[in-house]
């Protein structure tokens, strides 16, 4: 016996009305449409695009990576030593593996308070990292971010 209902659509239904949603919430053009994740990577892409016009070659060696949070032994070797949460790490080159930089998305979207200095914080993140895979001082790595300033060095 066929227990299928006749007249009844096979397909998956989208709410009583058969309609569902008809487009997306938010128009493509507003800043709303990405997530908080697409919009952490765009901070890093932009960061190294950034870097990548000083150091064109240079920067297309390191290989972005993002994380949510840093993993327990970074944690516990921070902890270890009384420094906070890395905020990132890097990972030099090796014969068979490209250099890493990973920026951790949760500890600095905690300790932003806004999309600006979310920005500036991803930068510092980053410009610091290369600066330990290259062991050249920040403000060489970016000098118009990062000016003369022994703060930085």
């Amino acid at each position: 016996m066929n227990s299928k209902v006749p007249n009844q659509p096979s397909g998956p239904r989208r709410n009583r009305h058969g309609r569902g949603r008809r487009g997306p919430l938010l128009p493509m053009h507003l800043p709303a449409y990405r997530g908080r994740q697409e919009r952490f990577d765009d901070a890093v892409m932009a960061s190294a695009q950034r870097l990548s016009e000083r150091w064109p070659q240079k920067i297309e060696l390191i290989d972005f990576l993002i994380e949510p949070v840093p993993s327990d032994t970074l944690i516990n070797q921070a902890q270890a030593v009384g420094d906070r949460i890395p905020l990132a790490s890097s990972v030099a080159a090796t014969a068979s593996e490209r250099a890493k930089i990973i920026i951790f998305r949760l500890p600095i979207e905690q300790i932003a308070d806004s999309p600006g200095e979310l920005l500036d914080l991803v930068h510092q993140c980053v410009v610091h990292e290369v600066s330990q895979l290259w062991v050249k001082p920040i403000n060489e790595i970016d000098p118009s971010y990062f000016p003369d300033d022994p703060d930085y060095e």
